[in-house]
């Protein structure tokens, strides 16, 4: 008995400076919101101002990043962050075109028929609405999530054996894995609430996926950034945010589906990405705006395998980035946002 006793004891004592030694990741997320609050909200739109010159609006994809930041800190912290989020959520009704057929979210502003969509920037405001949802099954957060990833999958068509165009006038002329990967994410978390249409979104994203993968992705695992579609160009250059998406895809059809390959890709994805981390930090190389997704996928992986690898890498980061924060608070919101959302991510780690 006083052995088990005295084992309890380590156990317990472990445990605790585990805990201590930890970042206080809630009170950092909280910290960095409400400089969002306080630095970029414009209380007449009720949206926000791309910098700190409060001179402009931000873009719709960067206002989704914002409301995917408030998304979880609703999820941990209702009574303080429900009601900006609800209030944010209408405000963006600024963006959303419905004076068209397929109704979907214009990149600023918009009085209608403005024809000027990126598929994703609907793909990210998609997959953040249903998390909205999960946080208090408010249906209007499911139909506009809905409505918002019919519009993103409006952007596939046969051309090149298949894909998401990047703009819904073909700007650009390309495809690009930052549309496929977060429409493929959008078409797995919806299935999940949408028992009717479920086997039609697990089996649109398996196309998107098969289809990525064929198109853009490189022998490493990683994937490059689009194809133009009227030469079959490849346009090089990975960033982490491409290869994330892919990862969660993976993950969310493993978990769909139970096929092991996908999980298995999901994992060799994620070893992969050790080469975007930084030789001399072990920092990823990109911009806040790319990398924070990866972080994202980082927890997932993590959640989903419990290898600790993932995990450290994403701590690593996430305690890099904030000490960054703390030494020089960026220009724009988006930074910031993108930082308080996988600081509120990090807050609800379990370590196995």
């Amino acid at each position: 008995m006083k052995k088990l006793l005295t084992l309890v004891l380590l156990l317990v004592t472990a445990s605790s400076l585990q805990a201590k030694d930890r970042p206080d990741y809630k009170r950092q997320a909280e910290t960095v919101t409400d400089h969002i609050q306080k630095t970029f909200f414009d209380s007449d739109s009720g949206v926000y101002f791309k910098t700190t010159k409060r001179d402009k609006l931000d873009w719709v994809w960067l206002q989704s990043v914002m409301f995917a930041n408030l998304a979880a800190a609703a999820r941990i912290e209702p009574e303080k962050y429900a009601q900006p989020m609800d209030a944010y959520f209408k405000a963006l009704d600024g963006y959303w075109d419905d004076k068209v057929q397929i109704p979907g979210y214009e990149p600023g502003l918009t009085k209608g028929n403005g024809n000027d969509k990126y598929y994703d920037d609907n793909a990210w405001l998609a997959i953040a609405f249903v998390e909205a949802y999960e946080t208090n099954r408010d249906a209007r957060y499911l139909k506009r999530a809905d409505e918002t990833q019919r519009f993103v999958l409006s952007g596939w068509d046969d051309e090149i054996g298949g894909g998401i165009w990047w703009h819904e006038r073909h700007k650009d002329g390309t495809k690009n894995t930052c549309a496929n990967g977060p429409a493929a994410v959008g078409c797995l978390v919806l299935a999940k609430h949408e028992p009717e249409k479920a086997a039609a979104l697990i089996q649109k994203a398996r196309d998107i996926v098969a289809w990525t993968n064929s198109a853009l992705q490189d022998s490493d695992g990683l994937f490059d950034d689009r194809k133009v579609v009227k030469t079959g160009e490849i346009k090089r250059g990975k960033l982490t945010y491409n290869s994330a998406l892919m990862l969660r895809a993976n993950l969310g059809l493993y978990r769909a589906t139970g096929e092991q390959a996908y999980l298995d890709e999901a994992i060799r994805i994620g070893k992969a990405a050790d080469w975007f981390l930084d030789s001399q930090t072990g920092v990823y190389r990109d911009a806040l705006r790319y990398c924070h997704f990866m972080i994202e996928a980082d927890l997932e992986l993590y959640e989903e395998t419990g290898d600790t690898h993932y995990l450290k890498r994403a701590q690593h980061n996430v305690d890099a980035l904030y000490a960054r924060w703390e030494a020089e608070k960026p220009d724009d919101m988006m930074s910031s946002a993108c930082l308080a959302r996988v600081l509120w991510l990090m807050s609800e780690v379990e370590v196995k």
